[in-house]
C-alpha cells in the first residue's frame, strides 16, 4: 500500500514537472493581465452557453479576441544582434560612464519598430529601435552618471515585444552583460605630504648578507667574496683581507587594514571616507612603486594590478558580522610579515582606547598610525602613547592630515 502511495506520488510529481516544463515558454509570455482576460473568458463563455446569458457569451468572445489579437501581436520572427560599449569601464565617483548600444537587423528581411531594454544595475532603461532594413544597424548614445562607488552590470540588452493591451509580452535577451566599475573618489598625495611613509630602505632583518643598504659589520675575506667589499684600511691595520659585511633589507611595504564592519561605522558615509582614504594611500603607494597589501576581515584582497585593486575597492560592502579590530589586525600582521608600514582605517565606532588594543597588535618595528573616519567630528590628530590617530571627517582632508604624521 505504501509502494502505492509513493509510486503514485513520485508519478503525480513527474507529471507537475513535465507540465511546468511544457508550459514555461507560454508562461513567461503571458503577463498577469492576460491570464485574468483568460479566466474572464472561460467564466463568460461557460456561463453564457450554460445559462443562455447572451452578455457571458459576447464578453468570453471579446476576451478571446483580444488574446487572438495579442498572440498574433507579440509572436513573429525576430533577428537582432546587440552590442554594449563603454568608452571606459573604470569611472571615479562624480564622473559619468558614456556608451553606445548597437543593434543590427541580421536577417534577410525587414523588422517592425521594437521596444528594447537595458537594464542598469537595479534598473531598467528603455529606447525604440524603429523599423530595420535588412543588415541595418541603430545606435543608441547612454550616459550614466556615477553618483556611488559600486559595481554596476549593465545589460543584458534585450527585445520586448508586447501587445498595446499589456496582455502578453515576449523577452529575448541579445547580448552579454558588462561590468561598470565605479571607483572610489581619491585625493593626491604628495611624497612630502605622507609623513613617514617615506621608508625608502625597508626594514632590516636578522638575514647578513655581503652586498646591501645596511652596514653591519666586518668580517675576514673568504673565496667567493666581492673585491669591491674590501676595507683596505681595517686590511692595512690587521695584516689581511677584511670585507664589510651588511643586514638584508626588505623592500618598503604598506599594510592597510580597513574595518569592513558594519558597527565600526556610525553613517555609511563614513565607510565611503575610509574606503576613499585607502584609495588614495594605496595609489601614492603604487605610484611610488612601493608593495600594497590591503586586509580586510575575511583576508588578503588580491588584486593582479593597480586598476585591479580600485576595482576590488569598487565592490566593497559592509557586513553586519564581523570581528573587531583588534582580531582583523592580528591577523594582518600574521599575512603579511614583511610589513613596515601599517595603517588602520576605521570609522568612529572604534573607540580610542580600542584603536591602541589594535594598535599593539602590531610588531614595534613597524612603523604605524591610525585614521578615523568620523564625518560629525573636526579634522584632528590625537596620541596615545604610541598611536597617532588621524580624525579625518573626509577624505579631502587626508593629505592635511598625514602631513602631522612624522
Amino acid at each position: 500500500m505504501r509502494a502505492t502511495r509513493r509510486w503514485t506520488s513520485d508519478r503525480a510529481s513527474d507529471l507537475r514537472t513535465a507540465w511546468l516544463q511544457a508550459t514555461a515558454p507560454v508562461r513567461r509570455v503571458v503577463n498577469p493581465l492576460g491570464w485574468l482576460t483568460l479566466v474572464v473568458a472561460v467564466i463568460a463563455l461557460v456561463a453564457g452557453l450554460r445559462y443562455g446569458w447572451l452578455e457571458g457569451r459576447g464578453l468570453g468572445t471579446f476576451a478571446v479576441a483580444c488574446l487572438a489579437v495579442a498572440a498574433l501581436w507579440t509572436f513573429g520572427r525576430m533577428a537582432f544582434a546587440a552590442d554594449i560599449e563603454l568608452a571606459k569601464s573604470r569611472v571615479t565617483v562624480g564622473e559619468s560612464a558614456v556608451g553606445r548600444v548597437v543593434v543590427r537587423n541580421q536577417g534577410g528581411r525587414s523588422l517592425l519598430a521594437t521596444r528594447f531594454d537595458l537594464p542598469v544595475g537595479g534598473g531598467v532603461g528603455s529606447f525604440q529601435v524603429p523599423a530595420l532594413a535588412a543588415d541595418a544597424t541603430h545606435e543608441q548614445l547612454f550616459s550614466i552618471p556615477a553618483r556611488h562607488r559600486s559595481v554596476l552590470t549593465i545589460g543584458p540588452v534585450r527585445s520586448v515585444k508586447a501587445d498595446p493591451l499589456g496582455l502578453m509580452q515576449r523577452v529575448k535577451r541579445w547580448s552579454d552583460p558588462v561590468e561598470l566599475f565605479i571607483h572610489p573618489r581619491v585625493v593626491a598625495l604628495s611624497a612630502t605630504s605622507t609623513g613617514f611613509l617615506r621608508d625608502v630602505d625597508g626594514i632590516t632583518t636578522q638575514n647578513l648578507s655581503s652586498s646591501d643598504v645596511a652596514f653591519h659589520a666586518l668580517r675576514e675575506y673568504v673565496p667567493g667574496d666581492d673585491r669591491r667589499n674590501i676595507h683596505w684600511r681595517t686590511t692595512a691595520r690587521m695584516g689581511k683581507l677584511m670585507v664589510r659585511q651588511f643586514e638584508e633589507t626588505q623592500r618598503s611595504h604598506l599594510l592597510l587594514v580597513l574595518s569592513t564592519r558594519a558597527a565600526d561605522y556610525a553613517d555609511p558615509e563614513d565607510f565611503e571616507t575610509a574606503v576613499s582614504s585607502v584609495a588614495s594611500l594605496a595609489g601614492q603607494a603604487l605610484r611610488e612603486q612601493r608593495a600594497v597589501t590591503l586586509f580586510i576581515d575575511r583576508g588578503i584582497v588580491t588584486y593582479p594590478s593597480a586598476p585591479g585593486l580600485f576595482d576590488e575597492l569598487s565592490r566593497l560592502e559592509l557586513s553586519r558580522e564581523g570581528k573587531p579590530l583588534r582580531d582583523v589586525a592580528a591577523r594582518a600582521v600574521t599575512a603579511v610579515p614583511q610589513t613596515s608600514v601599517a595603517v588602520l582605517v576605521t570609522g568612529s565606532g572604534v573607540s580610542p582606547a580600542e584603536l591602541r588594543t589594535a594598535h599593539l597588535q602590531i610588531p614595534y618595528d613597524v612603523k604605524s598610525f591610525a585614521v578615523r573616519c568620523d564625518g560629525s567630528a573636526n579634522a584632528s590628530r590625537r596620541q596615545i602613547a604610541t598611536l597617532v590617530i588621524l580624525e579625518v571627517p573626509s577624505v579631502d582632508d587626508l593629505a592635511k592630515a598625514l602631513r602631522t604624521v612624522h
